[in-house]
């Protein structure tokens, strides 16, 4: 099963070189920092702990738990009029749509509207200045019609994510990833996919008010080792830092190839685990 939604760090590309690391039993599957929930859904365990600290995004993931069919009704209701609109229409009313989430209270209608823009804008899933920014139309807008995320394949992913959480033992969290590690338990197995800290500025974040620097992984150092003393296995994937690779040096790190299609080219990332 494939994930449902474009989004940062998304490792559905990775799996082939994370999953020979994931164990092959263990109690719970725990992910922190949920993403689009790439391997979660490749694995669909039967009992799981989901979280992320973006309230968006697992407003989208609870909305598709609660209610796929409200938005694959709305997605539908999207189409009939924003395929047939110019090139010049469909730029202004992504703008506005996604400008309009700075300030749209917290519901069922925005969660859909931010899913849209996830697929149809340029950085709407990216915070500069605390705020959504809109910085045009996704190339594949620019090419014809036909637009994955509007067919009926989409919808029935939409379905199969939808009754892999309401058939499971899910339970889907917005906390700090902390608190979350505290639920840990013997025998359970962590999967660690935090925001990458790089040795220069990206000059953006993923998350409203969120400091991404360097103690960050320091503070995610501490709390792998408090798993450590209660015997749970975590898998984590990082940034090729030398930061990363010194403070980590004691466990088994693994490096990896990824490539980068804006700059054309490989670099490497890294998996680092505790068995």
């Amino acid at each position: 099963m494939k994930t449902f939604i474009k989004w940062p760090g998304n490792k559905q590309k990775h799996l082939k070189h994370i999953l020979p690391h994931v164990p092959t039993n263990f109690n719970r599957y725990i992910e922190p920092f949920l993403g689009s929930g790439s391997l979660y859904l490749c694995l669909q365990p039967k009992r799981s702990i989901l979280n992320d600290c973006n309230k968006d995004l697992i407003d989208i993931w609870n909305l598709i738990k609660d209610d796929h069919k409200f938005i694959i009704k709305s997605f539908k209701k999207f189409e009939t009029t924003f395929i047939h609109l110019s090139i010049q229409n469909k730029l202004e009313l992504c703008k506005t749509i996604t400008h309009n989430l700075n300030s749209h209270n917290i519901s069922k209608k925005r969660s859909v509207q931010l899913l849209l823009m996830i697929f149809c804008a340029y950085m709407g899933i990216v915070v500069i200045n605390n705020k959504y920014r809109f910085q045009g139309l996704e190339k594949r807008v620019y090419v014809d019609n036909k637009y994955y995320f509007l067919t009926d394949n989409y919808y029935q992913r939409l379905e199969e994510v939808s009754s892999l959480l309401n058939t499971t033992h899910t339970t889907i969290y917005n906390k700090d990833y902390k608190s979350i590690l505290k639920l840990a338990k013997k025998n359970d197995f962590v999967f660690l996919d935090p925001p990458y800290i790089y040795e220069y500025n990206v000059g953006f974040n993923y998350n409203k008010h969120e400091k991404l620097d360097i103690q960050m992984v320091e503070d995610i150092l501490s709390e792998c080792k408090k798993l450590d003393k209660k015997q749970v296995k975590w898998l984590m994937t990082q940034a090729d830092t030398m930061s990363v690779r010194r403070l980590f040096k004691h466990y088994n790190i693994i490096r990896y190839p990824v490539y980068r299609p804006i700059k054309k080219e490989y670099t490497s990332e890294l998996l680092i685990k505790n068995y």
